[in-house]
């Protein structure tokens, strides 16, 4: 529904189930954020050109690609319901890359899909890890990630 709400913000339905959605995660807020928002909380006080702020939804956005590709590589049954369940309502084949399906829909609802889009540069890499690893989503991750994972994360994500 976020495609068709964004190109046509009059679609009343989509507007509808976007409120649904956006409801339904604020009620599950907090609950098993993991790295996305690891990363995103660090990266949104970040001092760019004099300022502060970028987007948390954008950072999300441009982050989450790398990090379902991290999660998608642990051995778990239960990343693989996960991934199953994504690809199911995001209508795409039983065997797609569910990280590529979120990058490919946010270049076309007209987001950035890279962080140096957005101003970042690779030499805030450290402050932005030391900042993930201290930040209290980073222990509900369902795959335990390192400074180097975190680093991985970003250069993908650059």
């Amino acid at each position: 529904h976020i495609e068709r709400a964004t190109h046509d913000g009059q679609d009343r339905d989509a507007r509808l189930n976007m409120m649904s959605a956006s409801m339904q995660g604020a009620m599950a807020f907090q609950k098993g954020l993991g790295c996305v928002h690891s990363l995103s909380h660090p990266l949104g006080g970040l001092v760019i050109n004099g300022r502060t702020g970028l987007h948390h939804g954008t950072l999300n956005a441009v982050v989450l690609p790398a990090v379902l590709r991290f999660n998608e590589s642990a051995p778990s049954v239960v990343a693989d319901k996960r991934f199953a369940r994504m690809r199911r309502v995001m209508n795409l084949a039983a065997d797609a890359d569910v990280a590529q399906a979120v990058h490919d829909m946010t270049e076309r609802l007209g987001l950035p899909t890279r962080l140096s889009q957005m101003g970042v540069e690779q030499s805030m890499f450290d402050k932005v890890i030391k900042g993930a690893l201290a930040d209290h989503c980073h222990k509900t991750n369902p795959r335990e990630a390192s400074a180097h994972d975190y680093r991985r994360m970003l250069q993908e994500s650059f």
